[in-house]
């Protein structure tokens, strides 16, 4: 099974679960299946977000230095200059 059929079997069966305890299928309490259950595609976007935010940063963090690449970008630059 490739990852975009994981993602999309995970948020069918995510989706499905959710539908049910808006539809009042599932047996929840009434302040959580009218206050808490419809906020939850909300906070799961939020988290997303969040986790996204943190991983973007924590990578510019720990940003790996390619030596090999700065000499030949500098190569390159120094054969364009002799070009020109």
């Amino acid at each position: 099974m490739t990852r975009a059929q994981q993602a999309v079997t995970t948020f069918a069966i995510a989706g499905g679960i959710w539908l049910l305890g808006l539809f009042g299928i599932l047996p929840l309490s009434e302040t959580v299946q009218s206050e808490v259950w419809p906020a939850l595609p909300l906070v799961a976007l939020v988290s997303l977000g969040a986790y996204a935010f943190i991983n973007i940063g924590y990578n510019l963090l720990v940003f790996r230095e390619c030596p090999e690449a700065y000499q030949e970008l500098m190569q390159e630059i120094q054969e364009a200059k002799d070009d020109l």
